[in-house]
Protein backbone atom coordinates (compact mmCIF):
# COMPACT_ATOMS: atom_id res chain seq x y z
CA UNK A 1 0.00 0.00 0.00
CA UNK A 2 1.46 3.14 -0.95
CA UNK A 3 2.83 5.36 2.14
CA UNK A 4 1.12 8.37 1.09
CA UNK A 5 -1.95 6.96 1.64
CA UNK A 6 -1.10 4.74 4.48
CA UNK A 7 0.02 7.99 6.28
CA UNK A 8 -3.27 9.66 5.02
CA UNK A 9 -5.19 7.07 6.50
CA UNK A 10 -3.34 7.57 10.00
CA UNK A 11 -4.23 11.06 9.77
CA UNK A 12 -7.87 11.07 8.92
CA UNK A 13 -7.98 9.52 12.35
CA UNK A 14 -6.61 12.16 14.25
CA UNK A 15 -8.10 14.98 12.04
CA UNK A 16 -11.55 13.58 13.20
CA UNK A 17 -10.67 13.88 16.77
CA UNK A 18 -9.33 17.33 15.97
CA UNK A 19 -12.32 19.05 14.39
CA UNK A 20 -13.96 16.95 17.44
CA UNK A 21 -11.46 19.32 19.77
CA UNK A 22 -12.95 22.45 18.13
CA UNK A 23 -16.44 21.80 19.98
CA UNK A 24 -15.12 21.13 23.59
CA UNK A 25 -15.51 23.84 25.93
CA UNK A 26 -13.42 23.15 29.11
CA UNK A 27 -9.77 23.67 28.99
CA UNK A 28 -9.17 20.47 30.57
CA UNK A 29 -10.85 18.57 28.11
CA UNK A 30 -9.44 20.33 25.12
CA UNK A 31 -6.33 19.21 26.86
CA UNK A 32 -6.90 15.73 27.29
CA UNK A 33 -8.67 15.27 23.90
CA UNK A 34 -5.52 16.91 21.87
CA UNK A 35 -3.04 14.49 23.63
CA UNK A 36 -5.04 11.62 22.00
CA UNK A 37 -5.28 13.70 18.95
CA UNK A 38 -1.58 14.70 18.85
CA UNK A 39 -0.50 11.14 19.51
CA UNK A 40 -2.74 9.78 16.15
CA UNK A 41 -1.55 13.53 14.02
CA UNK A 42 2.21 12.79 15.20
CA UNK A 43 2.25 9.09 13.89
CA UNK A 44 -0.17 10.23 10.71
CA UNK A 45 3.26 13.01 9.96
CA UNK A 46 6.01 10.43 10.55
CA UNK A 47 5.00 7.78 8.22
CA UNK A 48 3.88 10.70 5.45
CA UNK A 49 8.18 12.03 6.27
CA UNK A 50 6.95 15.06 8.78
CA UNK A 51 9.44 14.48 11.12
CA UNK A 52 8.73 18.42 12.87
CA UNK A 53 5.21 17.46 12.98
CA UNK A 54 6.22 14.58 15.06
CA UNK A 55 8.54 16.36 17.25
CA UNK A 56 5.84 18.79 18.32
CA UNK A 57 3.36 16.74 18.67
CA UNK A 58 5.10 14.67 21.19
CA UNK A 59 6.65 17.71 22.95
CA UNK A 60 2.83 18.59 22.93
CA UNK A 61 1.58 15.66 25.01
CA UNK A 62 4.36 15.92 27.58
CA UNK A 63 3.44 19.87 27.84
CA UNK A 64 -0.51 18.71 28.24
CA UNK A 65 0.14 16.60 30.95
CA UNK A 66 2.31 18.89 32.68
CA UNK A 67 -0.55 21.82 32.03
CA UNK A 68 -3.45 19.17 33.48
CA UNK A 69 -1.69 19.13 36.44
CA UNK A 70 0.67 22.54 37.37
CA UNK A 71 0.35 25.46 36.17
CA UNK A 72 2.88 26.14 32.84
CA UNK A 73 4.62 28.73 34.69
CA UNK A 74 7.48 31.19 32.18
CA UNK A 75 10.30 28.75 33.05
CA UNK A 76 8.22 25.72 31.73
CA UNK A 77 7.05 27.53 28.54
CA UNK A 78 10.31 28.31 27.70
CA UNK A 79 11.52 25.00 27.93
CA UNK A 80 9.07 23.39 25.78
CA UNK A 81 9.75 25.69 23.56
CA UNK A 82 13.54 25.31 23.52
CA UNK A 83 13.34 21.43 23.69
CA UNK A 84 10.75 21.66 20.34
CA UNK A 85 13.67 24.22 18.67
CA UNK A 86 16.32 22.22 19.98
CA UNK A 87 14.93 18.49 18.68
CA UNK A 88 13.93 20.46 15.07
CA UNK A 89 17.02 21.99 14.68
CA UNK A 90 18.82 18.16 15.13
CA UNK A 91 16.14 16.69 12.74
CA UNK A 92 14.12 18.84 10.75
CA UNK A 93 14.66 17.48 6.79
CA UNK A 94 12.00 19.86 5.58
CA UNK A 95 13.71 23.42 5.67
CA UNK A 96 11.64 26.26 6.47
CA UNK A 97 8.53 24.66 6.23
CA UNK A 98 9.61 22.27 8.75
CA UNK A 99 9.69 25.65 11.44
CA UNK A 100 5.53 26.10 11.04
CA UNK A 101 4.76 23.54 13.43
CA UNK A 102 7.28 24.62 16.00
CA UNK A 103 6.34 28.50 15.70
CA UNK A 104 2.67 26.87 15.78
CA UNK A 105 3.11 24.80 19.00
CA UNK A 106 5.43 27.46 20.50
CA UNK A 107 2.41 30.10 20.29
CA UNK A 108 0.26 27.49 21.73
CA UNK A 109 2.54 26.66 24.88
CA UNK A 110 3.09 30.17 25.32
CA UNK A 111 -0.84 30.57 25.78
CA UNK A 112 -2.08 27.18 26.69
CA UNK A 113 -2.16 28.77 30.14
CA UNK A 114 -4.54 31.59 29.81
CA UNK A 115 -8.00 31.03 31.70
CA UNK A 116 -9.80 32.31 28.64
CA UNK A 117 -10.90 29.53 26.62
CA UNK A 118 -11.80 31.97 23.63
CA UNK A 119 -7.64 32.71 23.83
CA UNK A 120 -7.03 29.23 23.49
CA UNK A 121 -9.49 28.69 20.71
CA UNK A 122 -7.85 31.64 19.29
CA UNK A 123 -4.72 30.68 19.17
CA UNK A 124 -5.46 27.34 18.11
CA UNK A 125 -7.41 29.03 14.87
CA UNK A 126 -3.79 30.90 14.12
CA UNK A 127 -1.73 27.44 14.49
CA UNK A 128 -4.06 25.94 12.63
CA UNK A 129 -3.66 28.45 9.40
CA UNK A 130 0.57 27.22 9.79
CA UNK A 131 -0.32 23.44 9.86
CA UNK A 132 -2.20 23.72 6.62
CA UNK A 133 0.81 25.11 4.48
CA UNK A 134 2.70 22.30 6.67
CA UNK A 135 0.64 19.36 6.00
CA UNK A 136 -0.05 20.51 2.48
CA UNK A 137 3.98 20.13 1.69
CA UNK A 138 3.63 16.59 2.99
CA UNK A 139 0.89 15.55 1.22
CA UNK A 140 -1.61 15.11 4.05
CA UNK A 141 -4.21 16.29 2.48
CA UNK A 142 -6.45 14.65 4.57
CA UNK A 143 -5.46 17.18 7.71
CA UNK A 144 -4.98 19.60 4.99
CA UNK A 145 -9.47 19.53 3.95
CA UNK A 146 -9.41 18.86 8.37
CA UNK A 147 -7.24 22.12 9.50
CA UNK A 148 -10.13 23.95 7.87
CA UNK A 149 -12.53 22.13 9.55
CA UNK A 150 -10.95 22.58 12.36
CA UNK A 151 -10.47 26.35 12.21
CA UNK A 152 -14.19 26.42 11.59
CA UNK A 153 -15.26 23.88 14.15
CA UNK A 154 -13.06 26.39 16.71
CA UNK A 155 -15.01 29.37 15.77
CA UNK A 156 -18.17 27.58 16.30
CA UNK A 157 -16.96 26.66 19.65
CA UNK A 158 -16.10 30.24 20.31
CA UNK A 159 -19.32 31.62 19.20
CA UNK A 160 -21.20 28.77 22.08
CA UNK A 161 -19.36 30.54 24.54
CA UNK A 162 -19.91 33.52 23.53
CA UNK A 163 -23.58 32.95 22.79
CA UNK A 164 -24.01 30.98 27.07
CA UNK A 165 -22.02 33.96 28.25
CA UNK A 166 -24.83 36.68 26.81
CA UNK A 167 -27.69 34.03 27.99
CA UNK A 168 -26.32 33.50 31.73
CA UNK A 169 -26.29 37.48 31.54
CA UNK A 170 -29.52 37.84 30.51
CA UNK A 171 -31.01 35.69 32.79
CA UNK A 172 -28.80 36.96 35.37
CA UNK A 173 -30.24 40.14 34.61
CA UNK A 174 -33.92 38.93 34.74
CA UNK A 175 -33.37 37.20 38.12
CA UNK A 176 -32.77 40.47 39.75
Amino acid sequence: MNIIVIGNIVAFIGAILMVLVGFIKTKRNILIAQNIQFLIMGLGNLILGGVSGFIVNIVGILRNIICLRWNLNVPLKIFFIALQVIINWRFNTAGLIGWLPVVATGLFTWYVDSNSEIVIKTVCIISECMWIFYDFHFHNYVSVSFDVMTIVSTFVGIWMILRDRKNAKEAAGEAI
